[in-house]
């Protein structure tokens, strides 16, 4: 391009001068003519200097000719240049544009990531805490991930080399790592969902089965109960001590329901199990020892409770299995301090220094 304005400026020059020099020699041949008018020219008596002058006047003209198609080309040249340059210069807009947008990207991905990272840290250990409650945890719904993956990679890698090339040695790396992180975490958040969803789904169902069994041994009670009343009377059926464990039980399983429904509360099966249904079985075994089993399904309640407990255990290490197994993934990929995460973000914080 310099070149080319060099040329032109060479150009101008000579054919002013040229324009000089033929003022110049056109003011000799005139001085030539004595007594000289416009447009009364001795041809005859000077004939020779107007052949010489004419000679001369046709090849000035014809190296201007020349040099106006000389200067025309390189004018030419010039605007091919200036549009190359003016298209390079919006591709380079496009692909900083570009940038600017993942990195728009990239700072909503980091929030998702340290925001899900939160809730998991506040899930499993709710979950470790109280098991056998039905503790949550939610996902957000967006594609932040799926944006960055489905966004044009030839153009996102023109753009790397376009800003990064120069004074950067591993803007490859940089590229296929922001594209590996951000791959890893869109399959992450699948997964953790997946695997959320299957979780509560399990346990939603065991705790289903847990409180109907546990409606059927209140059933169970209050037939046995009803049955010790048919056999002995509305005065003397508690006076015998299965009937009475029962109706003890009975008596505190509903006052504790009824304690929670005012507190507007669910009911926590390990206080169940501890407080209400140990309780039971410890007395009931004192009982077995001393007298036995009585023939109206006492054995039967028993069994029954001791199933419920079990069954509330193994939810409860169920979930803590899954909870420690999430505070595993939390520590490795979704804490505020972790490799992938701080990776993705000195990523981002090397594109925003390129396309300020």
């Amino acid at each position: 391009m310099k070149s080319i304005l060099l040329y032109k400026r060479v150009i101008k020059f000579l054919f002013f001068a040229i324009i000089g020099f033929l003022i110049f020699i056109t003011s000799q041949a005139i001085n030539e003519t004595d007594n000289w008018e416009p447009f009364n020219i001795d041809f005859d008596s000077r004939n020779h200097i107007i052949l010489a002058y004419g000679s001369l006047l046709g090849g000035i003209l014809a190296f201007l000719s020349i040099l106006f198609v000389l200067y025309q080309v390189y004018e030419q040249r010039e605007q091919i240049i200036t549009e190359k340059q003016e298209l390079e210069n919006e591709k380079l807009i496009d692909l900083k544009d570009r940038l600017l947008l993942l990195t728009n990207y990239l700072k909503t991905l980091e929030k998702d990531i340290l925001s899900h990272g939160e809730r998991m840290e506040a899930f499993f250990n709710a979950e470790k805490e109280n098991p056998s409650e039905m503790n949550t945890m939610y996902f957000n719904t967006n594609k932040n991930f799926e944006r960055v993956i489905e966004m044009d990679i030839l153009s996102n890698f023109k753009a790397f080399q376009a800003f990064y090339s120069k004074d950067e040695e591993n803007w490859q790396k940089h590229f296929v790592d922001l594209y590996e992180i951000t791959d890893f975490y869109n399959e992450a958040f699948k997964e953790l969902k997946k695997k959320y969803e299957l979780h509560i789904d399990d346990k939603v169902k065991t705790m289903k089965s847990i409180s109907l069994d546990m409606r059927n041994l209140l059933d169970s009670n209050s037939r046995l109960v009803d049955r010790y009343m048919e056999e002995h009377g509305k005065e003397e059926y508690l006076d015998f001590p299965w009937s009475n464990l029962m109706n003890k039980y009975t008596y505190a399983h509903y006052t504790y329901i009824n304690e929670i429904k005012e507190e507007d509360e669910t009911p926590n099966f390990r206080h169940i199990s501890d407080n209400l249904l140990l309780k039971l079985i410890d007395q009931a075994m004192i009982l077995r020892k001393d007298i036995g089993y009585d023939n109206k399904g006492s054995r039967n309640i028993i069994e029954l409770a001791s199933t419920i407990r079990k069954e509330i255990w193994q939810v409860e290490e169920y979930s803590k299995q899954y909870a420690e197994n999430l505070e595993e993934f939390f520590d490795d990929y979704f804490c505020f301090d972790n490799n992938n995460l701080n990776e993705l973000i000195s990523i981002k914080l090397k594109i925003e220094r390129k396309i300020e």
